[in-house]
């Protein structure tokens, strides 16, 4: 049965993600369209030298320590297992922001086209675009085992790394989607975007808590200068003892034919089998997205609204409100802002609470007691040095947290072709521009409040000698050095998405990740960290130091907030 229409349907979707033709075009652009391309080129490359060099030396050491051992065909094992967790990440949010977008499923459903095309290129989009990461993490580990266990003159290694890359990206998708069908399945309430948004945060919460536990787990075993002894070595030779199936996709990395024919009929099963059966399943949870359904009322319930006093709100509030609940209510949104201030600090209190809980009693007394002695055996002045570095150091992760949402890199781009509607009310333009700001700027004031909590429960936890004058003091000192910083930030990020707004998008999708401002926003934003970081170093240690800080970052703020609210309002109706 040929499927003409599949290749057709996933160009379509996967150019709402990403579009090379759209990139290389970027070139003929001129002088801008170059920049924002080469921006595009530098953040890749930046991504690949610090994630792909971490990756890399971790592989390369622990390949030692197996080979010491004598147990270097395990080592794909954790290969396979650091993929399998990309993928499903990567893949549970792609899914969550994309299965149902409101942007050409309708037009899809009423076509002559069959579920098994429709349903063949979403996942085929996902495969590519987001579980491509995955696949390459298995391709450079399997190399690098290659070379330590002397395969790579072999041609079957070769092969067999590349179909169990097939494989476990075959296996990740199907349980992406099964589980996103079933939810969807059983349950038809379900089947609302905004509610899609909570079920798609409560996967990524436990693939979070999940990958919380094994990571702190791995933190206490990367000891690699014991070799073969590490604790990491161990660990893998354990799991491979008590799951023996692990071993089938080692085997087969290794170009053992019987499983890589396994890896090959798994990826077959997915492709001819498992789409095919998925396929209408998908088709039948589109209904219901974008049904309106209406309620009637009885006569005396009308009566009471008709008398009922009619309350209303600041045009301000309205527009907040309505900015807040798009970020919110739409998938692609709030995957791509809102929900990574919720899990940077979900990562850091499941990392340090399973490592502090997973300690053994002796050890932890034994930690509680050294840092006690060290806190009581400083001098006054390393004391006020701890305090400076404390508070500077938490203003820093509340710069981070508050400004890595990419909120004020895509103000306006969020909006699209509504941002028409929007000037074509009877609303000043001074008040669109506080409305976007105000929204950006609460994420700076969650992640001051967020951390100020951490900040205390270390301190109650740690028997940190401080009192509550000093505390409050740390504290209101990295609220005010973290405002000015965000200020400076957002009042950045929101003159470029000002100045060159990205309105024109089908998939909300793009108005994130297509979106140079948000590409340019991550430089800027990690151009100013770095900058924090440097006068923490250099300045004084004391609050001379601290006041010098912000104060240069005022007198940048300033101005720089005064000029972009006084030519935004100028921009808003010429864009």
């Amino acid at each position: 049965m040929k499927n003409k229409s599949l290749w057709p349907l996933f160009k379509i979707l996967a150019s709402n993600n990403f579009s090379l033709g759209t990139f290389f075009e970027g070139f003929k652009k001129g002088v801008k369209g170059i920049l924002k391309n080469l921006l595009v080129i530098v953040l890749i490359l930046y991504f690949v030298v610090v994630a792909g060099g971490m990756y890399i030396t971790l592989m390369n050491l622990l390949g030692n320590g197996l080979l010491n051992t004598g147990d270097i065909e395990k080592m794909p094992i954790i290969v396979i297992f650091s993929a399998f967790c990309l993928v499903l990440f990567f893949g549970f949010v792609s899914a969550a922001t994309n299965y149902y977008t409101g942007c050409g499923e309708e037009q899809f459903l009423a076509m002559p086209l069959k579920p098994v095309e429709i349903f063949g290129a979403k996942v085929g989009v996902t495969a590519i675009t987001d579980a491509s990461l995955g696949a390459v993490v298995v391709i450079v580990g399997s190399i690098i085992y290659g070379i330590k266990a002397g395969l790579v003159t072999k041609p079957l290694f070769y092969v067999g790394m590349l179909v169990t890359t097939c494989a476990i990206v075959s296996i990740s998708l199907f349980l992406i989607y099964g589980l996103m069908l079933l939810f969807l399945l059983i349950c038809p309430k379900l089947r609302k975007r905004n509610i899609l948004t909570g079920v798609a945060t409560v996967l990524i919460f436990i693939f979070v808590c999940c990958y919380s536990f094994l990571s702190s787990q791995m933190s206490m075993t990367l000891d690699m200068n014991a070799g073969a002894d590490a604790p990491l070595v161990q660990m893998i030779r354990n799991w491979a003892g008590k799951v023996p199936f692990l071993m089938i996709f080692a085997d087969a990395i290794s170009g053992k034919i019987l499983p890589m024919l396994l890896m090959v009929a798994i990826t077959l099963v997915f492709i001819f089998g498992i789409v095919p059966v998925f396929a209408p399943g998908y088709i039948k949870t589109l209904n219901g997205f974008s049904d309106i359904k209406s309620k009637k009322i009885s006569k005396a319930k009308a009566q009471d609204v008709i008398n009922r006093n009619v309350k209303t709100n600041t045009v301000f509030s309205t527009l907040f409100t309505r900015d807040l609940r798009t970020m919110f209510r739409e998938p692609s949104f709030f995957a791509n802002g809102p929900l990574m201030l919720i899990i940077l600090p979900v990562i850091m209190l499941l990392s340090g609470g399973i490592s502090f809980l997973m300690t053994s009693k002796e050890n932890l007394a034994s930690v509680m007691n050294q840092l006690q002695m060290l806190f009581l055996q400083m001098e006054p002045a390393q004391m006020l040095s701890f305090k400076h570095y404390a508070t500077l150091i938490l203003a820093a992760i509340c710069i981070f947290m508050g400004n890595c949402t990419s909120v004020a890199a895509t103000s306006f781009s969020r909006e699209g072709k509504a941002l028409y509607d929007l000037k074509a009310m009877p609303i000043e333009c001074d008040t669109i521009v506080l409305v976007k700001f105000w929204h950006a700027f609460m994420y700076c004031i969650f992640a001051v409040v967020i951390m100020s909590l951490y900040f205390i429960g270390a301190v109650a936890l740690f028997n940190i000698p401080l009192t509550v004058s000093e505390i409050c003091s740390m504290l209101l000192k990295a609220c005010i050095v973290t405002m000015l910083v965000s200020l400076v930030l957002i009042f950045t990020e929101m003159f470029i998405d000002t100045v060159n707004p990205k309105l024109q998008w089908e998939n909300p999708t793009a108005a994130f990740k297509q979106n140079v401002n948000a590409v340019v926003s991550s430089f800027i934003s990690m151009g100013v960290v770095a900058l924090f970081v440097v006068m923490m170093i250099f300045f004084p240690k004391t609050n001379l130091g601290i006041l010098m800080i912000a104060g240069i970052f005022l007198v940048i703020a300033a101005p720089l907030g005064f000029l972009y609210f006084k030519y935004a309002v100028k921009r808003i109706p010429k864009m």
